[in-house]
């Protein structure tokens, strides 16, 4: 397994899988952009391709490939190295290591056997006639069936389950993917959850099926038009986006998405040729389906069907959207008209939509302005409160102040009145964030804490002259239990030991994880400390010393603070007694750093 790793990273770039997510500058030898693990404005996310690590220097967080995926996609090391794995095609040999193959991955590979199961089905079995008559009304080639992966479920209580336990996995394994239900008549007897219905494939971000939507096929079902697999360990239909594994680099390259409601409707657009279109799965858009758009590109297209059902569903998914700063557009749909429908009876009347797409407020303006009467001073009223909703929603003062003049000339009100009727929605907002504040910048105080441990690694490491100071100016009892504590202790008893400090050398003493963190410390010191020289590196090493103890005694008193009032409210009076103690010794060190 080992040998697979190092394949993996000497087949990929860091920099070529960072910028599937994020949009990267260059900043020399090294590119540096916006964190996506934490709210910034000034970029402090460093990449360096000779080292294939990233470090952000505003939340500290750092790593190589495999970290960065666990990270930004919310998964463990097994998937981590599945997805990295598929990306640089190679393949992982699961019996040098078993646990490398954990329950997520075993369901992922699962559901890729459901795929081409269904799939098949829809190529050759009779059954499937009424999916593939469908798809050819609709327009669909094989080329896209192929594409999109879609499949056809029989009308059977078990075809997909014989099939599935043919291959060795068990009712229990194939139970957790959500493709059967456990019979309610008692026993351990299981059904398949999806029969005679079209099923669309619903991939992550890496094109791994990770659940499904599926459409009935008979008009007189009395089930749900469409049914998509249940929450899991690896579907969220709140976090994926139908089609986003096809199109990101399109959106990227095109700097903004077309957002549509139908799986059908992206299938189409995407064959036609517009393929930065992808689509929810029954859901508004979530703030989770947001921050991935807004991975690609800040620029949105929404192109719901031209009825009043779609009006309604593209006024809900603003608020998320806006609230990430997004830059809406909406195509307007002639009524009765999905995008399906449009680029059927024209493919340049689709053209044309897109590029004449309304920013978001005018169309707003438009529907709520359109529907009302304004003589009545009643549904003027009631118009003004849902314009004036909208408009406090937006972050950009430049923007609200456009609109509330416009709105001011629509329905003839002082502009000052609505700017005060503005003010009061902004003010009532700012009370309810207060009440669940978070500071969105500020880091931990563990993490400060480790942040500044790193630096002290860096000059410490970069000048091995500075361990020594180390050794007798930092005490073990300053430390932890990370893997950041643990390479400083190692360090300072190397140096210790070997009166010098050999870089290689003690690097190839280290494991993974620590070799991982002695490169991101590395990566520190290039870009913060590479020009200080050594005198100036023991002036800074100093500060850094006494910064770092009084952060940690400061978390230090703030932990034993918390102990002493719990021991206080149970009256346990001895306890109280050694904490308080305890708190007066750390206090005097404190103020002795002062």
């Amino acid at each position: 397994m080992p040998n697979n790793l190092e394949e993996i990273k000497s087949r990929l770039d860091i920099v070529d899988i960072i910028s599937e997510y994020i949009k990267l500058n260059q900043a020399g030898i090294n590119f540096k952009a916006q964190c996506p693990f934490h709210k910034e404005k000034t970029p402090s996310f460093f990449i360096s391709p000779e080292k294939q690590i990233f470090h952000c220097f505003g939340c500290g967080v750092g790593g190589d490939i495999f970290e960065f995926v666990k990270r930004i996609e919310g998964v463990e090391f097994p998937e981590a190295l599945r997805i990295l794995a598929q990306k640089a095609n190679v393949k992982i040999d699961y019996s040098y290591n078993p646990e490398l193959q954990n329950k997520k991955t075993k369901t992922l590979d699962i559901i890729q056997c459901a795929v081409n199961f269904y799939h098949k089905n829809l190529l050759e079995s009779e059954n499937a006639k009424i999916a593939r008559d469908y798809l050819e009304n609709r327009g669909v080639t094989r080329e896209a069936i192929d594409m999109f992966n879609l499949g056809y479920s029989e009308d059977s209580w078990d075809s997909l389950l014989k099939f599935l336990k043919s291959k060795a996995y068990s009712e229990l394994e194939i139970e957790t993917t959500g493709l059967i239900l456990k019979s309610q008549k008692g026993g351990f007897s299981f059904y398949d959850r999806f029969r005679n219905r079209l099923m669309f494939p619903i991939n992550n971000i890496f094109g791994e099926t990770v659940g499904f939507t599926a459409r009935i096929l008979l008009k007189d079902d009395n089930q749900g038009k469409y049914v998509n697999s249940p929450q899991s360990e690896i579907f969220d239909k709140g976090s994926v986006l139908y089609n986003m594994d096809l199109a990101k680099l399109d959106i990227k390259n095109k700097n903004y998405t077309i957002l549509v409601e139908g799986n059908i409707d992206a299938i189409s657009t995407y064959m036609y040729g517009t393929k930065n279109v992808v689509a929810t799965s029954g859901t508004a858009l979530t703030p989770q389906q947001v921050k991935i758009l807004k991975r690609y590109s800040e620029n949105l297209i929404i192109a719901y069907d031209g009825d009043s059902a779609g009006i309604k569903a593209t006024f809900r998914i603003v608020d998320n959207a806006l609230n990430e700063n997004m830059n809406i557009k909406v195509a307007v749909l002639p009524t009765g008209v999905d995008p399906d429908d449009l680029i059927r009876q024209g493919k340049e009347k689709w053209i044309d939509v897109i590029k004449n797409a309304k920013p978001l407020m005018d169309f707003v303006f438009s529907k709520i302005i359109e529907s009302v009467d304004l003589s009545n001073i009643f549904q003027k009223k009631q118009a003004a409160k849902k314009l004036l909703l909208f408009i406090s929603k937006y972050r950009d003062e430049i923007e609200r102040e456009t609109y509330l003049k416009k709105l001011s000339e629509l329905i003839d009100v002082d502009f000052k009145i609505l700017k005060s009727k503005v003010n009061e929605i902004l003010s009532k907002k700012v009370v309810a964030e207060k009440k669940n504040y978070k500071e969105d910048f500020a880091l931990s105080e563990k993490n400060k804490r480790e942040e500044l441990l790193k630096q002290i690694l860096a000059l410490g490491i970069a000048y091995p002259e500075n361990l020594e100071h180390l050794a007798m100016n930092l005490e073990m009892e300053y430390l932890g239990i990370s893997s950041l504590d643990e390479l400083y202790k190692d360090a300072v008893i190397y140096y210790t030991k070997n009166n010098s400090f050999d870089l290689d050398n003690f690097s190839n003493n280290l494991g993974v994880e620590e070799k991982n963190v002695l490169n991101s410390i590395l990566f520190i010191f290039e870009n913060q400390y590479s020009d200080l020289g050594k005198n100036n590196s023991f002036v800074e090493i100093q500060k850094i010393v006494i910064d770092y103890k009084k952060q940690f005694l400061i978390q230090k008193l703030k932990l034993i603070e918390l102990d002493l009032k719990k021991a206080e409210l149970a009256g346990h009076t001895e306890k109280v007694d050694e904490l308080a103690n305890e708190f007066i010794y750390y206090t005097q060190k404190l103020n002795n750093l002062s």
